[in-house]
Parts: structure tokens; C-alpha cells; sequence
């Protein structure tokens, strides 16, 4: 019950000087010491009710926290991620023990600049940058689940698949980079991720059955892929 979480929360703060009460305009646990004001909103998870709830006592006091026991999935991104909204916002997050009743502040409540983040992530920024830029033809739609995202790589899977079904369904790796234009076709083609290849001598691949019905299943990015290559040969 999120009252059992006023009491050791309460006695922690008064263990620092603070003087606390409960349900002061609407606050769960409201406290004061030196003039400076602090509200704690208690819920059994954290989740985007108690995100909006605390983010609006921020009008009201100078500093907010979130109290919650210490849930199961602390570790997880799910949970690292709303850690991150809420030191982007600037509202703290305290735990307590459900066996012991400790209490443990786990982010304060102060704001975390943008900047700080994105130099932790330079890595995954540059990588999704790589990825936009590498995708010849922009087909996919967002918000859609259970369907295969057309990747930079798959895109040249597919180019180097065409290439060996325009040369007679089995040819050599150099034959079928030249004509795919895909610089990495040799990779692709020992890989072999989706499986559309076989390796019948050396430097000889031919089209698997999972190959040909891939040419069913990505006609229409085929197709596309065909019309950007000509293209981008014609503004060579």
C-alpha cells in the first residue's frame, strides 16, 4: 500500500531536520527546513500518472520526489529509462525496502542536462546517423510491429540476391558485385544472414529456395532498388 511507504520516508527526513506532514494541499508527504519545501508523491510504481503528479508539485515546491518501493526490475532498461525522465525533469526517486523499510535515494531531484546524455551516447547517435544514410530507398513505415524493417543491409542483400537472379540465378562473387554495386557483396554472400545464398564452388554462390521466395516476399523493394540504382548510375 503506498501509505506504508509515508512512515519511513517521513522518519528519514526528520532524521535529517525536516519537519513533515502528510496531505498538505493534495501532497502525500509535504516537509520543510530553512525555508526550502519538499513534496514526495508515494505510489506503488512508477509509471507516467506518478511522472505527471510530481512533475505539477514542481509548481508548488522547491524540490519533488517520487517514493516507491524498490521494484524487481531495477536493473532494467524499462526501468533505467524512466529514471532518465525523470532526472531530465529534475524530480527525485527514493526506494524503500518492503522487508526492512530503508530507505534509499536513488536520483535526486535535480535536472540533468540534455548534453551530458547525448556525450554518453555519441556512439549510438553516429550509429543511427550511419544506418539513415546507408539506406538507398526510405520504405519503411513507423509504429508497425511484426514486420521485417528494411535495413541498410538488407537493402544490399537484396541488391546482391537481384544480381545473381539477373546473371542466371548462380554466378561468381566478382560477377555479381560488379553488377549489384554493392562494394560488400563478397561478405554478404559468405554470411549469408537471411540464408538467400549457397556456396556451390569457390568464389561461386547460387540463389537458395529461401532466396527465391524472398524475391516474392521484398518484390516491391526490389523493384524500388532497381530504379535507385539506375538512377544513381545516370547522375554518375
Amino acid at each position: 500500500m503506498e501509505k506504508d511507504l509515508f512512515e519511513p520516508i517521513k522518519q528519514y527526513f526528520e532524521g535529517y531536520g525536516y519537519t513533515c506532514d502528510g496531505e498538505v494541499g493534495d501532497i502525500d508527504l509535504y516537509m520543510e527546513k530553512d525555508g526550502n519545501s519538499v513534496a514526495v508523491e508515494l505510489k506503488k510504481t512508477l509509471d507516467f500518472k506518478a511522472v505527471t503528479q510530481a512533475a505539477l508539485r514542481q509548481k508548488l515546491t522547491e524540490n519533488v520526489f517520487i517514493g516507491i518501493f524498490r521494484p524487481k526490475d531495477l536493473f532494467s532498461t524499462s526501468f533505467k529509462d524512466k529514471v532518465y525522465l525523470l532526472k531530465r525533469l529534475g524530480i527525485g526517486l527514493i526506494l524503500v525496502s518492503e522487508k526492512t523499510g530503508m530507505v534509499e535515494i536513488f536520483s535526486e531531484p535535480v535536472v540533468s542536462e540534455l548534453s551530458v546524455f547525448q556525450r554518453v551516447n555519441k556512439g549510438k547517435k553516429q550509429a543511427i546517423s550511419t544506418e539513415f544514410k546507408k539506406r538507398k530507398i526510405k520504405n519503411n513505415v513507423g509504429g508497425v510491429t511484426r514486420t521485417k524493417i528494411i535495413t541498410g543491409y538488407r537493402e544490399e542483400a537484396l541488391m546482391v540476391l537481384d544480381a545473381i537472379i539477373e546473371l542466371g540465378g548462380e554466378s561468381t562473387t566478382k560477377a555479381i558485385r560488379e553488377l549489384s554495386g554493392v562494394k560488400k557483396a563478397r561478405e554478404i554472400l559468405y554470411y549469408n544472414y537471411y540464408g538467400w545464398f549457397e556456396n556451390t564452388e569457390k568464389g561461386v554462390y547460387k540463389v537458395t529456395p529461401t532466396g527465391v521466395e524472398a524475391t516474392s516476399e521484398f518484390i516491391d523493394v526490389m523493384a524500388r532498388l532497381r530504379v535507385k540504382k539506375i538512377a544513381d548510375k545516370e547522375s554518375e
